[in-house]
């Protein structure tokens, strides 16, 4: 059952006609705090603890990270793509641990390095480009082997043979956290939506190549049909490019008359934020949903979201009173 929309843009205006929804994967249609989340977090550890052979108190079960670290970048935007995510979380574990050792920016709170992130994202030079600059480069290990290590905890060893060819390097047995991922909506939502009004679904991603197949492959088994229209992943056009919502709307079959998107990131907001900054008066408006956790509400306010729900099944409380064609 739906909750209502926890806030609504007080002087919101909808396009007309409203025909069209597009939808962030990771987060909002599928929930993977225990796959990505824990990949992230996983990655950074193994390059500290392993390869590095850091001691933050693992042994006595301390935490080198939380899920909330994970949050605070993604609201700071710059880190859709999980391998920069994973590289930044490395970097700064590192040199928390090592290079900065016993100076006040070892004990600097996450948070603090997220807002100077988001500061930077806003500059135009954030995500990877910002770690690059401000993080020191001992403490950056190869963006590659990054990469390699994040696809073996996410894909685990039969996956990763599977899915991208690949003898496993570092992680010879890991069963994988792609295993642990749920959808976050019931097997009915997109007919609920079309009988709605909604002539259009769309999915605009983060993911890439067999991220994206594995994803479209465990929402048809779900829903037992491919319910979408076009599907942009970030091999396209990687978020925040205002490109990824011009592809989707691009793709629609027949055109859309304007809709909204629901995402949970600070790179979702800012995909239609930077949008609307090149859109022609002929273009489509789309409206922007964000799918928040409690403590996020205020943020995204204040950001421009025009609706802020708990759910991705909430977005029904976002259409239009009347028709929405």
């Amino acid at each position: 059952m739906e909750t209502p929309v926890i806030w609504k843009r007080p002087d919101l205006r909808y396009p007309t006609p409203f025909d069209t929804l597009f939808f962030d994967v990771d987060g909002v249609l599928i929930r993977t705090i225990d796959s990505f989340h824990a990949t992230d977090i996983a990655t950074a550890e193994y390059v500290a603890g392993v390869m590095h052979g850091l001691d933050w108190g693992q042994r006595e079960g301390k935490h080198l990270l939380t899920h909330d670290d994970v949050i605070a970048f993604k609201q700071a935007g710059g880190y859709n793509n999980d391998w920069d995510m994973c590289y930044l979380l490395a970097t700064l574990c590192t040199a928390r641990l090592r290079e900065w050792k016993g100076t006040p920016l070892a004990t600097r709170g996450v948070e603090e390095w997220a807002a100077l992130s988001r500061q930077a994202n806003v500059e135009g030079h954030g995500g990877v480009e910002w770690v690059r600059e401000v993080m020191p480069a001992s403490a950056q290990l190869d963006y590659g082997v990054i990469g390699d290590i994040y696809h073996e905890f996410y894909w685990g060893a039969v996956e990763l043979r599977k899915r991208l060819g690949r003898e496993p390097r570092y992680l010879p047995d890991f069963p994988g956290y792609v295993h642990n991922e749920t959808m976050n909506f019931p097997p009915d939502f997109f007919k609920r939506l079309r009988a709605s009004g909604i002539r259009n679904l769309g999915i605009i991603t983060g993911r890439t190549g067999p991220e994206v197949d594995i994803a479209l492959e465990m929402m048809a088994a779900h829903v037992g049909e491919n319910w979408w229209d076009v599907v942009i992943s970030a091999d396209e056009a990687p978020k925040p490019d205002a490109r990824a919502l011009q592809l989707a709307i691009a793709g629609i079959p027949g055109g859309t008359g304007g809709g909204l998107y629901i995402g949970d990131t600070g790179d979702d907001l800012d995909t239609v934020h930077n949008y609307r900054g090149i859109k022609q008066a002929s273009d489509p408006e789309i409206l922007m949903a964000m799918l928040v956790y409690a403590h996020e509400i205020e943020l995204y306010q204040q950001r421009g979201a025009d609706f802020i729900v708990g759910a991705v099944t909430d977005v029904m409380g976002c259409l239009p009173d009347g028709p929405v064609v």
